[in-house]
């Protein structure tokens, strides 16, 4: 075989692999299922504004890889309906399942279901209701939190590696605002380097939702639990007594907080005028 036609021999085993290449690429890029799905919400909040929120998510699900996008507008109106305030939020993840399928697995619908259960709305952490009277706690203020008080509890059923809890009320009628589990060492994952942490899969899996990374530096996500309800978990270096945090905390609430503590001052600012006055007139009767 001369140069020529060997040369010619090789171009045509070039243009069959690279067309066995694109035939393949085109078969698994076939195999891909993806799910878009959008989602409107109107919640009205204790203080009378109303928070309308637009989440659009796309999931892929190629193999044991998932990936999911996406995107959430929410607008904040008072009741005259002048915008109080608007944010945008876009993410990304993907991880693989080596397993079987994970606890939550997305639907034609892009809802998320475990065990035949449709995603829905939690309204609690750690066995608290959010909104509701915490009684029975002894209170104190927290230089973090200046609009909320805390108190320690102990949950019906504790988390493995947790030392501490705290619920967090609003200042005036002590609503639950928020509720933290804290761990003073980091909390061991149980599992192999490539898998997820358990809880990060606990938390899926008792919410119905995806978790949200939050920083390319630290571990953390947060889950969207529904109504301007959330959850965050730091594993590592969540805070200089803590290691490892999960906080649940509902938005609305935070909002009720800080219109009890204005409220509040305004009721300090005016007894404490009164009580000056007295005090003068007092002063004027004496003289």
């Amino acid at each position: 075989m001369n140069g020529r036609n060997a040369a010619m021999v090789l171009a045509v085993g070039a243009a069959v692999a690279l067309a066995a290449l694109a035939a393949r690429g085109k078969a698994e890029a076939q195999e891909d299922k993806t799910s878009k799905t959008s989602e409107s919400t109107v919640v009205t909040n204790d203080n009378g504004s109303v928070t309308k929120s637009f989440t659009e998510c796309t999931v892929t699900t190629n193999g044991n890889m998932v990936t999911e996008r996406r995107r959430e507008t929410s607008t904040t109106l008072d009741d005259e309906g002048n915008v109080l305030g608007t944010s945008t939020s876009e993410y990304a993840t993907s991880y693989t399942t080596y397993d079987g399928p994970t606890a939550l697995t997305p639907t034609a619908e892009g809802k998320a279901k475990d065990d035949g259960e449709s995603a829905g709305t939690a309204d609690s952490f750690m066995g608290l209701k959010f909104g509701e009277v915490f009684e029975g706690g002894e209170f104190a203020s927290d230089p973090e939190e200046p609009t909320l008080l805390r108190a320690s509890f102990k949950p019906a059923k504790t988390l493995e590696g947790f030392d501490d809890y705290y619920v967090y009320v609003t200042p005036k009628t002590h609503k639950i605002a928020k509720v933290c589990a804290c761990a003073k060492d980091a909390v061991e994952p149980g599992t192999t380097r490539w898998r997820r942490h358990y809880l990060i899969e606990a938390l899926e899996k008792r919410y119905q939702t995806w978790a949200r990374p939050r920083s390319s530096f630290r571990p953390i996500w947060t889950f969207d639990i529904g109504a301007g309800r959330y959850v965050t978990a730091c594993l590592a270096g969540a805070s200089r007594d803590y290691e490892t945090m999960l906080v649940g905390w509902d938005y609305s609430m935070l909002t009720v907080a800080a219109d009890e503590k204005e409220s509040l001052r305004r009721d300090e600012v005016k007894a404490a005028a009164e009580k000056r006055q007295k005090r003068v007139s007092d002063a004027a009767d004496a003289f």
